[in-house]
């Protein structure tokens, strides 16, 4: 710290104060790309205690390529100048977009290192890919709403008169087999409008204080069959201070398994289901989080942005496209957010992002 003050002409307590009372975080960076520094703010930032982060690659705890832009003997620590960029960065299974930028420490020589700035903008920058989503959906709502019940209505109609017609056949008749075929589409559609129900007016009965572990937990069992008989491991790692939010458990439920489900889909030939809760203070808020990451085929980039649009599917005749659809206004009822990438690595990973009110900090 000595060091650094005498570098910037400063009493090292007074360098001490202005660094540690940054709101942004600030890396004191060597011409390798190695952290010498770490203010508080960074630490908040990147998750790690500040007096951890010394000694390694911005690189390796940005969660960037090895070959990138940020790797060591790289032109920007040798030149200590990057304008201020836009870096989706990774910690474990976390993203972050930073907004960084790189500064020498003197004009005179940059041999003494840099300056390297962070600031997380990951709450902005998913705020605007989320509502993107939701105002695209606001006149589609009302529409499926009026289109189901208009379709419900003569669909009862219909299934009354054939079990009637069948009640005055004999049983070996050859119609009674083809009236049963008749009920079973007639209940596809109505699965079908239920689904475009519960899409326009998601069923949010009431929200009662819930704990988000056991929510995934109740899912998890009901897929372990499944998962054993597809050869996929599950991989559970609950939050272990996650705190009780307000929730309406079978909605929430109900908006997970259309998650995992897809997720199941994408690895017939097997792979690893890996579900995580957490905490995670943004700026302005607090959240309790859901992870859920696949090691499947993962989701072409040109489809990326339909992926949550109503009867859009990958499934072809085996799913009606409404999953999603369903699972983005639950959560959106329950005030949080959805996001989705693909892994570098292969798969996808969800994040539900659920706020924690205030009297459950205090």
């Amino acid at each position: 710290m000595a060091k650094v003050a005498a570098t910037l002409n400063l009493e090292p307590e007074v360098a001490l104060k202005c660094l540690t009372g940054l709101d942004v975080g600030l890396l004191l960076v060597g011409s390798g790309g190695e952290v010498r520094y770490a203010n508080p703010r960074a630490g908040e930032v990147l998750e790690v205690k500040p007096d951890d982060l010394v000694g390694q690659s911005v690189c390796d705890l940005l969660g960037l390529a090895a070959d990138g832009p940020l790797s060591a003997g790289e032109k920007v620590w040798k030149d200590f100048s990057l304008p201020p960029t836009q870096i989706l960065g990774q910690r474990g299974e976390k993203e972050l977009t930073l907004q960084c930028r790189v500064l020498p420490l003197g004009k005179g020589s940059r041999s003494e290192g840099g300056v390297m700035l962070l600031e997380d903008v990951s709450e902005s920058a998913e705020e605007r890919e989320f509502q993107r989503n939701i105002d695209r959906f606001s006149s589609i709502g009302n529409l499926s709403a009026v289109f189901a019940h208009e379709i419900r209505n003569p669909l009862t109609g219909i299934r009354t008169t054939i079990q009637f017609v069948q009640t005055k056949l004999p049983d070996d008749a050859p119609l009674v087999e083809d009236l049963d075929d008749v009920i079973k589409e007639l209940d596809r559609i109505e699965q079908f409008t239920t689904d475009l129900l519960q899409f326009a007016r998601p069923k949010i009965s009431e929200l009662r204080q819930t704990n988000v572990n056991e929510v995934v937990e109740k899912v998890l069992g009901h897929v372990a069959l499944r998962c054993s008989e597809m050869d996929i491991q599950v991989k559970w790692e609950p939050g272990a201070d996650v705190p009780e939010i307000p929730l309406d458990f079978d909605a929430l439920r109900q908006a997970l398994l259309n998650i995992v489900l897809n997720a199941l889909d994408a690895m017939p030939e097997g792979g690893l289901l890996r579900v995580t809760s957490s905490t995670r203070r943004y700026r302005t808020r607090r959240a309790v989080e859901i992870a859920v990451a696949d090691t499947g085929t993962g989701i072409p980039e040109e489809v990326i942005e339909k992926i949550y649009d109503p009867f859009f599917t990958t499934r072809g005749a085996g799913g009606t496209g409404l999953g999603l659809s369903i699972t983005l206004q639950i959560v959106k009822e329950h005030g949080g957010r959805i996001y989705l990438r693909n892994r570098p690595q292969g798969g996808v990973i969800f994040r539900l992002s659920f706020p924690v009110p205030e009297e459950s900090e205090a």
